[in-house]
């Protein structure tokens, strides 16, 4: 076999077969073992594929690894050269053109330090090449219809209702059909402030919905969907949250003037719109820039918070919602927050950059944030107002934005494939207001400036939202059908082995059946001892993850220390020079150094607390595979903070050297130490907070795996036991030819069923 002669040379530099692995023992592994090899979800073959004489010792460790071992190879101790040919029949089986999509989980494997560098790239290298020569032949044949895949799970549904099964097993799968026709798709849209994000946006709905100037214009939160007729919702801060934003003012001037300029311009009108619970109010469309644009004059803008916008727009149709956020840079940190919590549950993530600036900090730090921390597989970044720059500073800007993030990877120390992460970024140049012209038949214009309706961009944009989203053979598409054909065949596969069991105590003897039932309750006990191991297991990750916290902790709270000895240092050097030329640094000058060496320092350390736990946590959960949804952990440098600690230090400081001069320095490098102690502190209170917030995720996530479980196993048992009781009953009872027919009757075509159900999902993997 071609592509495990090429994986043995490169991974094991060894040819295949070797003498321990013969044609006779692939053949019978793969007789009894094929449809669980086929069954392994991509995470678990790149577990297999990637262990070798150098780590093997490490996989022999892991509980997860040996119970997936036992269950694929369940005739053979475990040692590196049954685990050869593990491999080896997993690649006589594996689809050849999805090998790429391992190599995803082999760079978390990397991330978890179980695979070096090196073994990481190779393996990689392999399943790229692999899967792109299975492409080219791919290609040539029939492409996968998913809508006629979407209707014959329909009809699969309609013949399994004929076979009049348990009611359990109807619940179950029209849940699963139901979640499959159901689902929304939703498509966030982030960037700095005058980034042009509601330009774009409205290019690509194809109408001048939300308003766009020279100038920050979207101040909200705007979430658009579709309906029949337009009106839009706003939604107001409450009391509590505006309470919130006067407390975070006093340390942010320019939050404090969002504060008091909302409160001179509304007076006692004020509480009309902030109440105890939230209001909302509906409004038209015509209407809608009086609430959402920062330039009308009437202001409310300031104390909305969110804004739902219905609109008959074809492009909202079949479950599509957008939201347009405020700028990530926004100065009202609650808006900022809103908006990262929501974009987490984000189908597509578009991050819009004015091409002339791009790949600021901000842009750069969201960027690696959503696919490293929110594990985001794709992002989309659009360039725009391209057609007031050369095409040639166009490539410039590229080019820039893909060095900075790989530069910044590299700070950060990330241990993966950085090429990897760059290539997860797709990026598409718009001239976003000379597609709007095209779009709202004013084509002429931009044609008179050189731009077609495809070169400005955004037919690039509506065919890369196609493929990856909205088509109906799209990737999310494909995903949605891929999760309800796997959910209905682990279905029927649960109902063949409860039919099988009932048969099989029907037609027992007497003597047959007391082993059986005897065999059953040693079944379930050895179900309770897995469950207290796993038990040991989770309890043994959760004092893992308390003990690296505390480390991490430690190690961050000496970096903050040196960093504030850096800053402390040059603030009195500044001092001492301005003593020795009579000259004292001005207080413009003290607030200067201060706003970007506490800004810089907290980003630093708050990017370098971020990945480190980032990369525990992919090693924490590398052996978890559970549909519990993991526990989202992001952290950012605490603007509140940060101002907090900048106003004291600007307040105090430039009095303590005014108050000290030449020949008194020891004594002000007293006071200043005192000082930065002082507000340094308020960071370090952060730091223990967000650890002391991680702990409690995993255990609540923890103990949700356990409660899972125990559910999971109280439920297999109980089953178990009401066969049991109905067969028993049944055998009392008048068991016919007839009867049996009829169970052999349905067991066939559960059968049948089934084998279509694996062999279309096996295509959509």
């Amino acid at each position: 076999m071609e592509l495990a002669t090429h994986f043995f040379h490169l991974i094991h530099q060894e040819k295949i077969p070797s003498t321990s692995i013969s044609d006779t023992s692939i053949k019978a592994l793969l007789d009894t073992q094929k449809d669980i090899l086929l069954a392994l979800p991509p995470k678990l073959q790149a577990l297999i594929l990637s262990v070798h004489s150098a780590n093997v010792n490490l996989y022999e460790k892991s509980q997860a690894f040996c119970s997936l071992y036992s269950q694929c190879m369940p005739q053979y101790e475990l040692n590196m050269e049954s685990i050869k040919l593990l491999q080896y029949a997993l690649l006589s089986v594996v689809n050849v053109a999805d090998l790429k999509h391992l190599k995803a989980h082999i760079l978390r494997l990397n991330a978890a330090e179980l695979i070096t560098n090196q073994h990481a790239r190779s393996l990689a290298n392999f399943f790229t090449q692999s899967a792109f020569q299975a492409q080219q032949v791919k290609e040539e044949h029939k492409v996968l219809n998913l809508k006629t895949l979407s209707n014959e799970l329909a009809q699969i549904l309609k013949r399994l209702y004929e076979l009049k099964l348990h009611d359990k097993y109807y619940k179950t799968l029209n849940q699963i059909y139901t979640n499959a026709q159901n689902h929304k798709f939703s498509i966030g849209i982030t960037g700095v402030l005058s980034a042009g994000k509601s330009t774009f946006l409205n290019a690509l709905l194809g109408k001048e919905v939300l308003g766009s100037s020279t100038i920050p214009e979207t101040a909200n939160l705007t979430i658009l969907k579709y309906k029949d007729t337009e009106s839009a919702e706003v939604f107001f801060w409450n009391t509590g949250e505006w309470e919130e934003l006067k407390k975070a003012g006093q340390y942010d001037k320019s939050l404090q003037s969002f504060v008091l300029e909302s409160e001179r311009i509304f007076g006692t009108r004020l509480n009309d719109y902030i109440t105890n619970t939230t209001k909302s109010e509906v409004i038209t469309l015509d209407n809608l820039s009086t609430y959402t644009s920062a330039n009308h004059e009437s202001k409310l803008c300031n104390l909305v918070k969110e804004v739902t916008l219905l609109t008959p727009l074809k492009f909202l149709q079949n479950g599509v919602e957008i939201v347009d956020t405020p700028g990530l840079d926004d100065p009202i940190t609650k808006r900022e927050e809103i908006t990262k919590a929501y974009i987490t549950q984000c189908d597509l993530l578009i991050h819009v950059m004015n091409a002339s600036c791009v790949a600021t900090q901000i842009d750069i730090d969201f960027i690696l944030e959503s696919l490293l921390e929110q594990n985001i597989s794709r992002l989309l970044i659009v360039l725009t107002r391209i057609d007031l720059i050369s095409e040639k500073e166009l490539a410039q800007s590229l080019e820039y934005t893909k060095t900075s993030l790989a530069a910044q990877l590299k700070k950060a120390e990330y241990s993966g494939d950085i090429d990897s992460i760059i290539e997860r970024i797709d990026f598409i140049p718009v001239a976003s207001f000379l597609a709007l012209l095209h779009k709202t038949n004013r084509g002429e214009e931009a044609i008179n400036q050189g731009f077609s309706l495809e070169k400005t961009g955004i037919i690039a944009v509506e065919n890369y939202l196609d493929k990856m989203l909205l088509g109906e053979n799209s990737l999310k598409q494909k995903d949605i059908l891929y999760l309800a054909y796997r959910g209905f065949l682990k279905t029927i596969e649960q109902c063949k082995e409860d039919m099988r069991l009932e048969s099989i105590l029907l037609n027992a003897s007497e003597n047959e059946l007391e082993e059986m039932i005897a065999n059953l309750k040693a079944e379930h006990e050895r179900l309770f001892l897995q469950l207290d191991v796993k038990k040991q297991d989770l309890k043994a990750k959760q004092n893992d993850i308390e003990e690296f916290l505390n480390v991490l902790q430690k190690s961050m709270q000496k970096s903050l220390k040196r960093e504030q000895e850096r800053l402390q240092t040059r603030i009195f050097d500044e001092a001492v020079y301005g003593y020795t030329h009579g000259n004292p640094p001005s207080s413009e000058r003290i607030g200067e150094i201060l706003e970007s060496g506490l800004s810089d320092c907290f980003s630093d350390v708050s990017r370098d607390f971020k990945y480190k736990l980032a990369k525990k946590i992919t090693q924490i959960l590398l052996d978890e595979h559970t549909d519990i949804k993991q526990p989202k952990v992001s952290f950012h440098a605490p603007k509140e903070q940060i101002a907090q600690s900048v106003a004291k230090l600007k307040d105090s400081i430039p009095k303590l050297i005014n108050a000290y001069g030449k020949g008194r320095e020891n004594e002000l490098s007293i006071k200043l130490q005192e000082i930065f102690n002082q507000s340094f502190e308020l960071f370090t209170q952060v730091l223990m907070e967000k650890n002391k917030e991680v702990e409690t995720k995993f255990l609540e996530y923890f103990s949700q795996i356990l409660q899972a479980q125990e559910e999971i196993l109280k439920t297999q048992i109980a089953e178990k036991d009401s066969i049991l009781q109905n067969t028993l009953e049944k055998r009392q009872q008048n068991y016919t030819q007839e009867m049996r027919d009829s169970m052999q009757a349905k067991q066939k075509e559960l059968t049948h069923i089934a084998e279509e159900l694996a062999y279309i999902t096996q295509a959509l993997k």
